[in-house]
């Protein structure tokens, strides 16, 4: 089990006030994909892709830490080299299903992201499984 990569994006603003992106690829987790369909008022089916992730503390994030959101937000450029998060609340920050190497720019825009890969979705809910003493994990869910 556990055998299996993502790769976080995590927007972080710049000096300029411009959202940049950073990278980080996670080995060592779990994830499923699967698809819920709703119905509108007007009676049109509503296809929403779902990702659910869970990452085990254990998981290996290369040479980066976890922090928690608010923190990340708080770190200066240079430092957020060291570290990643899973953030619901901006509606930005992106997994990806495997390892990815694209990097998000102006030229490479996150919907691009999105569009060239199907398992993908941006954060909408975190729960943060760590604090217990038995199987401590991340579980994270993307639409």
């Amino acid at each position: 089990m556990n055998d299996k990569t993502i790769t976080v994006y995590n927007a972080h603003k710049g000096s300029d006030g411009k959202d940049i992106w950073k990278r980080t690829v996670i080995y060592g987790v779990e994830y499923h994909y699967s698809s819920d369909r709703t119905v509108s008022q007007s009676g049109a089916v509503i296809y929403t892709p779902i990702l659910t992730v869970i990452v085990p503390d254990t998981a290996d994030f290369g040479t980066k830490a976890y922090i928690d959101a608010v923190e990340y937000s708080k770190l200066s450029v240079d430092e957020i080299e060291g570290y990643f998060t899973f953030n619901p609340r901006g509606n930005k920050d992106i997994i990806v299903a495997g390892e990815c190497f694209k990097e998000i720019s102006q030229e490479y825009k996150i919907s691009q992201l999105q569009a060239d890969y199907q398992k993908s979705g941006t954060i909408i809910s975190l729960s943060d499984n760590t604090e217990g003493d038995l199987l401590k994990h991340y579980k994270v869910v993307c639409r």
